[in-house]
């Protein structure tokens, strides 16, 4: 039920990399070394703050940051291990959206529960924790997660994925969006486990 870390250290880049179209971040997050090895890859957070999910479009958000997810799904902060700090006063409720580089973004279903000033999410317990309909990919043993297969970040998994993107690219390996897996290498295994049963799906996090 762990992700590989196949990436983790050799591959992993020390900056963030989400300075790019779509996403255009311009936080600073960097790193000397990855700090952990049971990390994944760069995930971009954003908080939005609203009335309701449906509402939680790009105007409501209020932060922007870059961290790291680990194989048990967990997001951490630049040290490998603390949980992410904001400093960013909340009006309404809190909804938590997740972006990764060749996945579909998702954006959590209800609002954040917190205690204090620490709010918590766990998208992987059930399809219904993403806003909309089968946001989220069964994955194994109860556990549901991002859908891969949005090698060029549009939102939207299709053929442009697969002729513009993976086919180029196949063969090759390294920090590669065509590397749906994440293990380092663009194969047919990418193409035919990963884009082939997750081609038609698209983000629905309100824009």
């Amino acid at each position: 039920t762990d992700m590989n870390t196949d990436l983790n250290p050799d591959f992993i880049p020390l900056s963030q990399p989400y300075n790019i179209a779509p996403w255009n971040y311009t936080g600073t997050e960097n790193v000397e070394s990855i700090p952990n090895a049971n990390i994944v890859d760069w995930v971009l957070v954003e908080l939005r703050d609203t009335t309701e999910a449906q509402y939680a479009t790009g105007s409501t958000m209020i932060a922007q940051q870059a961290a790291f997810l680990l194989n048990d799904g967990s997001i951490v902060g630049m040290d490998g291990s603390s949980i992410l700090s904001f400093n960013h006063s909340l009006i309404q409720s809190l909804f938590v959206g997740i972006w990764h580089r060749n996945h579909l973004g998702v954006l959590s279903a209800d609002a954040l529960p917190g205690f204090g000033d620490v709010y918590f999410y766990d998208f992987s317990t059930g399809a219904d924790k993403a806003y909309g309909t089968n946001a989220q990919n069964y994955l194994s043993s109860g556990i549901y997660g991002m859908i891969s297969g949005d090698v060029d970040a549009s939102g939207l998994i299709d053929q442009d994925d697969k002729s513009i993107y993976w086919e180029p690219s196949a063969g090759t390996n390294g920090y590669k969006n065509s590397d749906l897996n994440l293990d380092t290498e663009v194969d047919n295994i990418d193409k035919d486990d990963y884009w082939v049963p997750n081609a038609g799906s698209e983000s629905q996090v309100p824009e």
